[in-house]
């Protein structure tokens, strides 16, 4: 008996080891859809920064195919993608997401909400990164974060935006939760896809739209088809992308190997906000030194209404989700501004270069 008890043990440790061996010599071939179209900035900004440096941190273990968007699952679809089968990975703004899902929100962005540097730091190391992957397992997904392009602009705009006042009947394209905000100040906000933006501007469909940040809609042309260039990017000030795929994938790959492809969206996020940064102060250098076009600074009742109007929508929505029995965005948005609010309240030592008195 004892022999037969021990000849079991010892054969069922053989079977781990040899699972375990299989799992670490498992090979993943993924196909990932993205939220811009072939050989843009942003292209060359994550999903090939993403296909690039997971070929070279696993060795080769994985492999991701980028596929612009359209190809696999349309700009507004990345998540309905991963959920059908019909990519492995979702390179979005999960602000496409906000009217399923408003818990999003904290992740894209808020009107209102953390600028950049807060909010990677949230996510790094204020507990957002677990929350939000908390979150995504609730929906039988995983979500890390993947990129960063920082503030956008407010508006490239045909009408003259500086007061609260001039919101009221703005034709303006806009995302994510900032259609809402908008609308409750008397905006009237409009969602068409990105590649859409530029024509609908220049058409004059509407008066002004926001897209990306500075250097984003500066390498599209929008400063040379509509005059006024509206700052700062209250709307998005911080926004952040997302690498998203189902739970299940996400179990199925080695410790070792989810360490590697955790390393590489932090790399990502990291780079890509630093490369943003640099490039919007030349495209900003460039606008500034155009005598076509005139920069416009939202009067502080403005930042102020959004930050305010932004703030009662997520209370709004934290009060509507926990009626349904998710509690995740009253989750997040609790550690999001209690993080927000220290950040602001205790950083006066930080120098602030960009932006002199």
């Amino acid at each position: 008996m004892r022999n037969s008890v021990k000849t079991l043990a010892i054969s069922m440790a053989a079977i781990g080891l040899a699972t375990g061996a299989v799992a670490a010599d498992t090979k993943y071939n993924l196909k990932m859809t993205t939220t811009t179209p072939e050989g843009t900035v942003t292209w060359k900004m994550f999903a090939e920064d993403i296909e690039n440096k997971i070929a070279i941190a696993t060795d080769g273990q994985m492999k991701i195919k980028a596929y612009g968007s359209g190809a696999l699952a349309g700009l507004f679809e990345g998540h309905k993608a991963v959920a059908d089968g019909r990519a492995d990975l979702a390179h979005q703004y999960p602000a496409f997401e906000i009217n399923q899902s408003p818990a999003s929100a904290f992740i894209s962005d808020i009107p209102g909400g953390m600028g950049p540097d807060a909010k990677i730091m949230w996510v790094l190391s204020g507990g957002g990164k677990e929350l939000w992957a908390g979150y995504r397992n609730s929906q039988g997904l995983h979500g890390m974060m993947c990129g960063a392009i920082g503030a956008e602009v407010f508006a490239h705009s045909h009408k003259k935006i500086q007061k609260l006042s001039d919101l009221k009947g703005f034709k303006y394209r806009t995302a994510g939760a900032n259609t809402q905000v908008m609308r409750k100040l008397g905006a009237a906000p409009t969602l068409v896809p990105g590649p859409e933006v530029f024509t609908l501007l220049e058409r004059k469909g509407v008066d002004g739209a926001e897209y990306l940040d500075p250097y984003g809609n500066f390498s599209l042309g929008f400063p040379k088809i509509a005059k006024y260039v509206i700052l700062p990017g209250i709307h998005a000030p911080g926004a952040l992308y997302e690498l998203l795929m189902k739970k299940s994938l996400w179990d199925s790959f080695p410790k070792a190997l989810k360490k590697k492809v955790e390393m590489v969206c932090d790399s990502v996020l990291i780079n890509s906000y630093a490369e943003t940064l640099v490039n919007n102060v030349q495209a900003m250098k460039s606008i500034a030194a155009s005598k076509s076009n005139e920069i416009v600074k939202l009067d502080k009742e403005v930042v102020a209404a959004i930050r305010k109007a932004g703030r009662e929508w997520a209370a709004e929505k934290t009060a509507s989700e926990a009626k349904k029995g998710n509690l995740w965005m009253g989750k997040l948005a609790e550690s999001y501004y209690a993080f927000q609010d220290d950040w602001q309240s205790n950083s006066a030592y930080q120098v602030l270069d960009a932006r002199p008195e």
